[in-house]
């Protein structure tokens, strides 16, 4: 008898978008890592654990991290890097704490990210669409 695969739930979104550094007068590429789920208190924050070797980012998560503040706010609990001004193909690899993890493969061009390969049942969804952010 067939074994059937056991369905991932999808639990945190990635987005990969160029931001314009207005004092560099460049752009930098910009990764946020926040969960689909939203809270209703504190934005969260979630922590990563980050390694690069040549055209490759692994991003471990932590976990959530409580805000220093004390205001209440809506929405996902988000971490952000900025990866720099980059160009050319790249791999960002996702992992949670008990191991599973997720690999996309994508193109950053002067003007546009092109996502060119993901897992076939991710927990993590992949996103071009910037969300705004202070560097």
């Amino acid at each position: 008898m067939a074994r059937k695969r056991q369905r991932v739930e999808l639990e945190y979104l990635l987005r990969v978008f160029p931001h314009r550094d207005n004092r560099k007068a460049g752009h930098n590429v910009v990764i946020s890592i926040e969960t689909l789920k939203e809270f209703v208190s504190f934005q969260y924050e979630v922590l990563l654990e980050e390694r690069r070797t040549d055209n490759e980012f692994s991003f471990r998560i932590l976990g959530l991290h409580a805000p220093r503040s004390v205001m209440p706010a809506v929405g996902p609990a988000r971490g952000i890097r900025v990866l720099g001004a980059l160009r050319g193909t790249y791999r960002i690899r996702v992992s949670k704490p008990d191991g599973p993890e997720n690999l996309f493969s994508f193109k950053i061009s002067d003007t546009t990210i092109r996502l060119l390969e993901s897992p076939e049942q991710p927990f993590v969804l992949f996103s071009t669409e910037p969300i705004p952010i202070t560097i």
